[in-house]
C-alpha cells in the first residue's frame, strides 16, 4: 500500500484537529519536486496540509509548533540533506514530542535516503551532525535532542522512495 492511501485511512479514524497533515522536509533539497507534488496532491484530495513556507500561519517558530500540535498526522520526508537543516531538526523535535504527548501520527518517508543511515546517523547525517556539534558546541543538549528525535522517527515504519 502506498503512502497516500495510508494517510486517507488514518484520517478516517482521527478527528478534531485544525490541520490534517503537517509536512516536514528540507525545502532547499526537495521543496520544488517531491514535497511540492505531495503537498499539491494532498490538498487536491481535500486534505488540509501545512508546510512551513508561510502556509496558514505566519511561519514563526511558535506558529509552526502550533501547526504541528493542531495536526492529525505529520509526514516527515527524510532526504539526504534533511539533517543539515536546523529548522528541520527543530521541527522534528516538536513532532516527536507531539507524538508522545498528543498522539500525533508520524509517517516517515525516506526520499533518496537510506533508512539505516538516518537511524544510525551515518554518511551525510553524520557529516551534518559533526557541523552542528561545532556550531552549537555551547548547546550540546540541543544537538543531542536532535539526534534522539531523528533516531526515534527513523525507527518508525515508513516508506522508502528512490525517485520522484
Amino acid at each position: 500500500m502506498g503512502l497516500f492511501p495510508v494517510i486517507i485511512l488514518l484520517m478516517l479514524f482521527l478527528s478534531g484537529k485544525a490541520n490534517d497533515v503537517f509536512l516536514s522536509f528540507n525545502h532547499q533539497e526537495i521543496g520544488k519536486n517531491f514535497a511540492d507534488h505531495l503537498y499539491k496532491d494532498l490538498n487536491y484530495a481535500g486534505i488540509r496540509t501545512f508546510r512551513d513556507d508561510g502556509g496558514i500561519y505566519t511561519g514563526q517558530k511558535s506558529d509552526v509548533k502550533r501547526a504541528i500540535q493542531e495536526s492529525r498526522i505529520s509526514v516527515v520526508v527524510f532526504s539526504k540533506d534533511y539533517a543539515s537543516s536546523t529548522k528541520c531538526l527543530d521541527q522534528l523535535g516538536v513532532i516527536m514530542d507531539a507524538r508522545r504527548t498528543t498522539g500525533l501520527v508520524v509517517l516517515p518517508v525516506f526520499y533518496n535516503a537510506d533508512p539505516s543511515e538516518v537511524w544510525e546517523q551515518k554518511g551525510l547525517f553524520e557529516e551534518a551532525f559533526a557541523k552542528h556539534e561545532k556550531s552549537f558546541h555551547k548547546e550540546m543538549a540541543r544537538v543531542e535532542s536532535w539526534r534522539a528525535a531523528l533516531k526515534e522517527a527513523a525507527d518508525l515504519k515508513g516508506k522508502e522512495r528512490k525517485q520522484d
